[in-house]
């Protein structure tokens, strides 16, 4: 069964929380967002992170209230920080079992660096190319995750939809996109967490490639990325680049690596009303709360 993705989302971020009411049709966009800090402060670097019910209260009473008293569900989206995201080659494609799970969590295991930390694995089926069957994984501290759903579970809150933020981003938006886009194209993701780089056929993603913050350039990652797109995946080339930039000041739509002019990701490629842009630009991870109920629809 697909994921129940409610309207209202929790962006959760390392000093706070944003909360956004999403708005479906045409114009879609935002009824309602607002964002609260954390009573207790950022988390702590360096150790998983448990969410705590006093964390969420101030925001699950305030999103309540905007709505009516209508909020039972909600979609949550973490920082990509909180995971780690990566395309994982495999002889048989796993089946979405207890058998296919312990096959991914086998092979995550051998690629990964020791970890005490027992992790919350899904994953994604990637377009098969050559002999290749790949999947791309989004793995958790499963503490991390079982701590969110806890939370929001004891103010009366099911968690329909729980995502890192690029993934929301790329699930929500690669259809959009994929309507405009001739051949293959790419999206790139930068937040304070690091840089994301997918390339898409059609709604699926044919590359992924992920870059801590501290590693960050994004001229050489995609000349790298470009390299290995055309090299390993024989790709035909890109249509077009869209970005969505986290940082102030390090506009990602100059990269000069890129064969084409990059886009941002705004009304101008999106069907979405006339303030979607503006609230983007004030709390910029809104773009994957807008997308994290845009793919569900």
């Amino acid at each position: 069964m697909n994921p129940v993705v409610p309207p209202h989302v929790f962006c959760l971020l390392e000093e706070g929380v944003t909360y956004a009411r999403v708005r479906a049709g045409t114009p879609s966009g935002f009824e309602e967002s607002r964002h609260f800090r954390y009573p207790s402060g950022p988390f702590a670097a360096g150790s998983p992170v448990r969410l705590t019910r006093e964390a969420l209260s101030e925001s699950v009473r305030a999103a309540r209230a905007l709505a009516g008293g209508k909020l039972t569900r909600a979609s949550v989206v973490y920082p990509d920080s909180w995971a780690r995201i990566l395309p994982v080659e495999l002889e048989t494609l796993p089946a979405n079992d207890d058998a296919g799970h312990e096959m991914v969590s086998w092979k995550l295991k051998k690629m990964l660096p020791a970890s005490a930390t027992e992790m919350s694995v899904v994953w994604r089926t990637m377009p098969v190319v050559s002999d290749e069957k790949r999947i791309l994984v989004a793995a958790a501290p499963r503490e991390t995750m079982e701590s969110i759903e806890s939370s929001f579970d004891e103010l009366g809150v099911r968690v329909g939809y729980l995502v890192p933020a690029s993934l929301a981003l790329f699930e929500g938006v690669a259809s959009l996109l994929a309507r405009d886009a001739s051949k293959d194209y790419g999206l790139l993701h930068r937040s304070p967490g690091g840089t994301a780089f997918f390339i898409l056929r059609g709604g699926e993603a044919l590359f992924y490639r992920q870059r801590p913050v501290d590693d960050d350039d994004p001229d050489r990652e995609a000349r790298l990325s470009l390299s290995y797109y055309a090299e390993k995946l024989k790709g035909p080339g890109l249509s077009a680049v869209y970005v969505h930039d986290e940082m102030p000041g390090r506009a990602l739509e100059k990269v000069s690596a890129f064969p084409i002019a990059a886009v941002p990701l705004s009304a101008r490629v999106l069907p979405v009303d006339a303030d979607f842009d503006s609230r983007v630009e004030s709390r910029p991870e809104l773009m994957a709360a807008y997308a994290a109920v845009a793919g569900g629809q």
